[in-house]
C-alpha cells in the first residue's frame, strides 16, 4: 500500500512538472512571437495574419488548450521572422535576369 501511494505520488509530481514545463515554453513562445513582431513592425513590414495567429495563441492558451497555442505561437513566431527577412530582401532589391 505504502509503494503504491509512493508511486502515485512520484507520478502526480512528475505530470506536474511537465505540465509546468509546457506552460513556460508557451510562455517563452509567446514572448519570442510577440518580439519578433515588434522587430517586423519597425520597417512596416508585418504580414497581414501574424497577429491574428498570437492573438488566437492566447485565446487558445486561456481555454487550456496548450498544444494548439503552441503551434499557432510558433507559426506568429515563423512568420514574423520571414517578414523581417523580407523587409531585408526589399530594402536593396537587385535584378534577376533569368539566363
Amino acid at each position: 500500500m505504502k509503494k503504491t501511494l509512493l508511486i502515485a505520488t512520484l507520478a502526480l509530481a512528475v505530470g506536474g512538472c511537465a505540465a509546468m514545463q509546457e506552460a513556460k515554453d508557451l510562455d517563452n513562445a509567446i514572448a519570442d512571437a510577440e518580439k519578433e513582431i515588434a522587430a517586423a513592425k519597425k520597417p512596416n513590414f508585418t504580414w497581414r495574419d501574424t497577429e491574428k495567429f498570437l492573438d488566437d495563441a492566447k485565446k487558445a492558451k486561456d481555454a487550456g488548450d496548450t498544444a494548439g497555442a503552441m503551434k499557432l505561437a510558433k507559426k506568429a513566431l515563423s512568420e514574423a521572422k520571414l517578414a523581417q527577412k523580407q523587409a531585408q530582401d526589399n530594402a536593396s532589391p537587385k535584378p534577376h535576369y533569368p539566363n
